[in-house]
C-alpha cells in the first residue's frame, strides 16, 4: 500500500495538470459563453457544449498518465501493478471531485442563479441534468472515468507494441467498424439498434460506461505488465 500512496503522491504533485489545468480550460471555456450570452441576448436560452472540454482533458490526461508517469515510476523501483492500482485510485478521486464540483455549478446554474441571469446553461444541460443531481453526478463521474481508461489504454497500447501496435489497433478497429456498419445496412438492423437506444436516458448509458471502464482498465493492466520502459 506504500508503494500505491507514492504513486498518488507522485501525482499530486503535478498540481497544474490534475488540479488546474482542467479548471483553467473549463472556465475559459465558460468566461467565453458567458461573454457571448452578456453581449448578445437571446430569446430563448442558450445551451452550449462547453462542458465537454474537461471531459477530453481527462482523455488526454489518460494518455499523457501513461507516456510521462510510467517510465519514472518504474525507475523508482515501483512495481507494475503499484503503479495501476496508483494511477487508478488517483483518477478515481479526481473524477469525484470534479464530478462533485461540476454538480454544484450545475445546482447553482439551474435552481440559485437561473442560467447566470443571462439564459446560459453551460452546467446545467438539459439531457444530462433529466434525472436529478444525484443522477447527474453519477453519469459524470462514469463519463469521466469511462475517457480517461480510453486515454490510458491507447497509452498502454503503445508503450507495450510500440507505433506499429498503436497503428495496427487503429487499422483494425477501422476494419471492425467498417465491417459491423456494413452488415446492420445488409441486414436492416438500424432501426432494432434505434429501438434499443431511444429509450435510453443519460443514467442508462452511465451505468453502462461504468462496466466498460473496467473492461478498458483490465486489458490496460494487462498490457502494462508487460510493456517495455
Amino acid at each position: 500500500m506504500n508503494m500505491v500512496q507514492s504513486v498518488m503522491k507522485m501525482y499530486m504533485r503535478d498540481k497544474w495538470g490534475w488540479f488546474f489545468l482542467p479548471w483553467i480550460i473549463l472556465f475559459s471555456s465558460f468566461l467565453v459563453n458567458f461573454l457571448i450570452a452578456s453581449l448578445l441576448p437571446m430569446e430563448e436560452n442558450i445551451v452550449t457544449g462547453g462542458l465537454m472540454s474537461i471531459f477530453i482533458y481527462m482523455m488526454v490526461a489518460g494518455i499523457l498518465t501513461m507516456s510521462q508517469t510510467f517510465p519514472f515510476a518504474l525507475g523508482m523501483s515501483v512495481r507494475r501493478r503499484d503503479f495501476y492500482m496508483g494511477s487508478m485510485l488517483m483518477i478515481l478521486l479526481v473524477s469525484i471531485w470534479i464530478s462533485v464540483t461540476l454538480s454544484i455549478l450545475s445546482y447553482i446554474e439551474g435552481s440559485v442563479i437561473d442560467g447566470w441571469g443571462v439564459r446560459l446553461y453551460f452546467f446545467h444541460l438539459p439531457y444530462l441534468s433529466a434525472g436529478g443531481y444525484l443522477s447527474q453526478l453519477v453519469i459524470f463521474i462514469s463519463t469521466m472515468l469511462f475517457l480517461y481508461m480510453l486515454g490510458f489504454l491507447c497509452a498502454s497500447i503503445f508503450r507495450r507494441f510500440g507505433k506499429t501496435g498503436m497503428f495496427g489497433s487503429a487499422i483494425v478497429s477501422a476494419l471492425v467498424l467498417t465491417v459491423v456498419i456494413y452488415m446492420a445496412n445488409y441486414f436492416g438492423w438500424w432501426a432494432s439498434v434505434f429501438n434499443a437506444v431511444k429509450d435510453l436516458t443519460a443514467l442508462d448509458i452511465a451505468l453502462i460506461l461504468f462496466p466498460l471502464s473496467v473492461c478498458l482498465s483490465v486489458v490496460s493492466y494487462v498490457l502494462l505488465r508487460r510493456a517495455t520502459v
